[in-house]
């Protein structure tokens, strides 16, 4: 039975909003941890292909010698420096003969 002065929210209402916002926040939790391993695989690629990029401009500047992976030759072809450690870092795989991510 309802008055007619009642005012507010009832337990239950309340509740389903609380649910309603847990769902909500967890999705954004999940999300939010996707998209942040995403970007950095797509960091570290694009640093891959930079170097590989700049391998190859020394290469073709040094009579078809490659640098094989020494960054002190590369340096003069690149604008900022690339990790080779840490977060989007790049290694020199000596087996394929190009940068990968590490």
């Amino acid at each position: 039975m309802s008055r007619a002065d009642d005012k507010g929210f009832s337990l239950i209402e309340m509740l389903i909003v609380m649910v309603v916002l847990g769902v909500l926040a967890t999705i954004v939790i999940i999300s939010t941890g996707v998209f942040i391993g995403d970007s950095k695989k797509s960091a570290c690629a694009s640093n891959a292909k930079i170097m590989n990029t700049a391998e190859a401009a020394y290469a073709a500047q040094h009579s078809g010698v490659p640098p094989q992976g020494d960054t002190t030759k590369l340096a003069a072809y690149l604008r900022d420096p690339v990790p080779t450690a840490g977060e989007g870092a790049v290694a020199w795989d000596a087996g394929s003969q190009k940068w990968t991510c590490a």
